[in-house]
């Protein structure tokens, strides 16, 4: 199992966008990787600027509403993605992160950005709304902070994303900053973590409490969990064998 899966936002077209194929590529990637954390990430100084407005904007005139939203999903499928992963998910921002990619922040597990750093939804200067980005940033910073950002169409620095609980922490080395989270997940049980990753994404379910005493019933007696914490009941760290946590 790798340790790493990377994923990064191009810029080669001069301007770091969400496309169709690009969120496409992510769900599928994400979906069914084999790693023990996940970092998305852009170039130096631009993280994300927000869906591809030029294909948005191509032919719009001509388009179905079914049409519309037919766009909208493949990005939406990406977020659940990045939600629903089996790891822990790290957004690495250095630079802008608009719209679709402030999208990408919220659903993120970790949110870990440079001092340079700027976040904000421009939808409304064009006459939109942040349909699908809205939600997860409101389970992010909470609905009031969620709904101005969304009203306001402005941006706001990374000592204010800090403040409001966007971005959990502020680095210059973002590599180093996330690997010394790295090393604490590696001590994890992924079996367990792939566990709180579903039971959170599955919180709003009707049968949320049940499934989630389900989860700890069945992580409970697995031989893995029971050395576990006989080592933590015997003061020994319980991460000692490197075998324990594989998927």
């Amino acid at each position: 199992m790798n340790e790493r899966l990377r994923i990064t936002l191009s810029a080669a077209s001069g301007r770091p966008t969400i496309t169709g194929p690009f969120a496409e590529h992510v769900a599928i990637t994400v979906t069914g990787a084999k790693a023990r954390y996940i970092t998305v990430e852009g170039e130096a100084g631009a993280f994300c600027e927000g869906l591809d407005l030029d294909r948005l904007s191509d032919r719009a005139e001509d388009r179905t509403d079914a049409e519309i939203a037919a766009g909208q999903r493949s990005y939406a499928a990406m977020l659940q993605a990045l939600e629903r992963a089996a790891c822990p998910v790290v957004a690495l921002v250095d630079g802008v992160a608009l719209g679709g990619g402030l999208g990408l922040v919220a659903a993120a597990d970790l949110v870990i950005a440079t001092p340079r750093s700027t976040f904000g939804l421009p939808e409304v200067l064009v006459g939109l709304i942040p349909a699908v980005a809205l939600p997860y940033l409101t389970q992010r910073v909470g609905v009031a902070k969620a709904r101005l950002l969304a009203l306001d169409g402005g941006t706001v620095d990374a000592r204010t994303a800090l403040r409001i609980g966007l971005v959990d922490e502020i680095a210059d080395d973002l590599d180093v900053a996330v690997a010394r989270h790295a090393r604490r997940w590696l001590r994890t049980d992924a079996r367990a973590q792939q566990e709180v990753k579903i039971t959170s994404a599955e919180r709003d379910a009707p049968d949320a409490d049940a499934e989630a005493l389900r989860r700890f019933a069945k992580l409970f007696t697995t031989a893995e969990t029971q050395r576990r914490i006989v080592r933590m009941a015997a003061g020994e760290p319980p991460w000692l064998d490197d075998s324990e946590g594989e998927l």
